[in-house]
């Protein structure tokens, strides 16, 4: 993500990047950062426990809302290079049992977070 936001705050022309299919969870260092105080603050001991969202997007999507955000386009060029052979298509985790500990953590949208990155 830093890579694209920052083309795109930079006006680029073009950007290259590998597969733009992957599905990824992304998650605001804001709200993760909450979600690891509130749970050294909670009853929570010796717990293995998700922090993320639950809602992946691909970068495709990201470039696109980047896009939207900024009504800046870019070329984006697939570079063979960056193709990861054993890249994991799908990588998001449930934060089902993180809401139950920690129920007062809500999720940064990523819109919001996409957002406050472009405007960094």
């Amino acid at each position: 993500m830093p890579k694209i936001v920052e083309h795109f705050a930079r006006r680029e022309s073009s950007i290259e990047l590998g597969n733009i299919d992957v599905v990824r969870d992304f998650s605001d260092v804001r709200y993760v950062a909450r979600a690891y105080e509130a749970l050294l603050d909670s009853d929570a001991t010796a717990e293995t426990v998700n922090v993320c969202t639950g809602t992946p997007y691909t970068l495709r999507e990201i470039l696109s809302a980047a896009s939207d955000l900024t009504g800046h386009k870019l070329q984006v060029h697939v570079n063979p290079a960056f193709v990861r052979q054993t890249d994991v298509k799908v990588l998001a985790g449930s934060p089902a049992k993180l809401r139950s500990l920690v129920p007062e953590v809500q999720a940064i949208p990523f819109i919001d977070t996409l957002r406050w990155m472009l405007a960094a």
